[in-house]
């Protein structure tokens, strides 16, 4: 199954390649990715109406210092994009162009002094959204208004020219951005990126045809986690698969995994098509857990846990996405770094794979305590922060959770929640699918060191400036899980509380559940499905 690696615009070239960038460095760059098992390499090529790592007259090459390091090899003639192509070639590694239909960075790249983004975009404002939804990080970007035809005809443009310039395999459409049309308008206008992804299409197949391909030139979109989200959004995910204009689509959260996103949706959408799934695995899985631990990006246990649920549900392969976050400063960099750091995929690259290993599933609320776009919003307007809250003195209340394990081979498992404000008098009865949970295996604890960074030490601003959550009181709370108590898909674990601590006030929360797998010993951890 394959695995796909996503290289954003910027991390890499400010963080891991030299400055300045030589012919060798990215050579030895691929070199690395082919080594880690790389199936097909994205480079994302365009960004904020810039390119990057190539450069062509009529479009604007990226402004941003971290894009200098790459014009010694520009003013020789050797365009960065190519060098990568050609060594992907002679590894064995496909290779796409990514392309950001839209980009929230503005203000990072106005700081940088050197505006919000290219001429097109800074210099044609009526072409750029007008109204924005509530909340202050909306208002950080200068999107670009898709119900403009010369918006359409722009980025068209580009993606052609790229094709035109250099023998890509494919191209991925990067919509992870906050809107694409006016606000409550994405549903009605939705046809309108459906042309333009539909004349991409068409695009590839011409250009392929006159290179005598013997396969058309993928095309490939990164849409928003769930169905109904790009739908609003004017994303008609399903009319691209059906008619066959995408051959993939790596649906994910902006910047989270999600443990409980409904991928068998996902599979349903596709089913008949030629078009596949491949999910994506982020670094972390909430706002809260990013700002813990200095922003450690979740581990290999965790990233099993996901893939095996993105598996179990119909996924095809996976897709790694801002999978550098362990590069970053500011305290958030964390070992092992690049290029080691790239060789996680071996065990995500199949369900039998990431069932061979220790599995850490992690539910919490995605978006919980975050403002930028709204309390616990992500920029699609969903609301994302799942909370279990029993009142006192007698409150109940459900927590629902994802899991695909079928208990064969595995030689010890558990499950954990952490109840905020459950003090050491209160009493819960605990049940998970209507099935009481025996109070003989339940144990507790109320001094589980969690090093949770409160808002003015988190050292990511955008974090710093939006969360508003404080360190409370909690419980740890964990069973033994069972075959008999869990089912295979949608869990509710259920919560009563049947004695409340007399002096408490606070309604208990839970909204972090975790789920802990132990394999037996003797599986067999590098088997590959017939």
């Amino acid at each position: 199954m394959p695995v796909i690696y996503v290289s954003d615009p910027s991390s890499i070239a400010s963080r891991y390649l030299p400055d300045p960038v030589t012919e060798a460095s990215l050579r030895e760059w691929i070199d690395e990715v082919a080594a880690a098992g790389i199936d097909l390499f994205i480079q994302e090529a365009y960004a904020q109406g810039w390119t990057t790592y190539w450069r062509t007259e009529g479009f604007d090459y990226d402004a941003r210092p971290q894009h200098r390091r790459f014009l010694p090899l520009l003013d020789d003639g050797r365009q960065p994009l190519g060098i990568l192509l050609d060594q992907c070639g002679r590894r064995g590694v496909r290779f796409g162009a990514g392309f950001r239909m839209n980009d929230n960075h503005g203000a990072v790249s106005t700081a940088q002094g050197v505006g919000a983004g290219a001429d097109f975009i800074v210099d044609h404002p009526h072409l750029q959204l007008q109204e924005t939804p509530p909340g202050a990080l909306y208002a950080e970007s200068t999107p670009l208004d898709f119900s403009h035809e010369a918006v359409r005809a722009f980025l068209l443009s580009v993606i052609t020219r790229l094709v035109d310039t250099f023998d890509v395999d494919g191209i991925e459409l990067c919509y992870r951005d906050h809107r694409y049309f006016p606000p409550g308008t994405g549903r009605d206008r939705r046809h309108r990126m459906t042309d333009l992804v539909g004349r991409i299409r068409s695009m590839l197949d011409a250009a392929g045809q006159r290179r005598g391909a013997a396969e058309r030139l993928f095309l490939g979109a990164r849409v928003f986690a769930t169905i109904d989200e790009c739908q609003d959004l004017g994303l008609d995910v399903s009319a691209w698969a059906q008619d066959e204009l995408v051959d993939y689509l790596s649906p994910a959260d902006t910047m989270y995994a999600e443990f409980n996103l409904p991928y068998d949706e996902w599979a349903g959408l596709i089913a008949g098509t030629r078009c596949r799934l491949y999910p994506s695995i982020m670094p972390w899985t909430s706002v809260i857990a990013r700002r813990r631990a200095g922003q450690q990006p979740f581990d290999q246990d965790q990233q099993r846990a996901l893939a095996h649920t993105m598996y179990a549900q119909g996924a095809g392969g996976v897709s790694l996405y801002n999978h550098f976050e362990v590069m970053h400063g500011g305290g958030g960099a964390h070992a092992p770094f690049y290029p080691l750091a790239l060789h996680d995929t071996h065990h995500v690259r199949s369900g039998e794979r990431a069932l061979g290993g220790r599995r850490h599933y992690v539910f919490d609320a995605t978006w919980g305590g975050f403002s930028g776009f709204g309390d616990d919003r992500t920029s699609t307007g969903a609301v994302k922060a799942q909370r279990a809250v029993i009142d006192r003195p007698g409150g109940e209340a459900t927590y629902t959770f994802r899991l695909y394990e079928d208990f064969d081979g595995i030689a010890s498992a558990q499950l954990l929640f952490r109840a905020y404000h459950l003090t050491r008098a209160d009493r819960l009865a605990i049940s998970l699918n209507g099935r009481p949970v025996p109070a003989k295996g339940l144990k507790r604890r109320d001094d589980e060191i969690r090093a949770d960074l409160r808002p003015d030490d988190t050292p990511h601003e955008f974090a710093r400036r939006s969360m508003t959550r404080e360190k409370r009181p909690f419980t740890t709370c964990w069973f033994p899980l069972t075959a008999d108590l869990c089912i295979r898909g949608d869990n509710r674990l259920g919560l009563t509380l049947t004695a409340s601590d007399p002096e408490a006030t606070e309604s208990i929360v839970v909204e972090e559940v975790e789920a802990f797998i132990v394999p037996a010993l003797d599986r067999n951890i590098h088997a590959d499905p017939p």
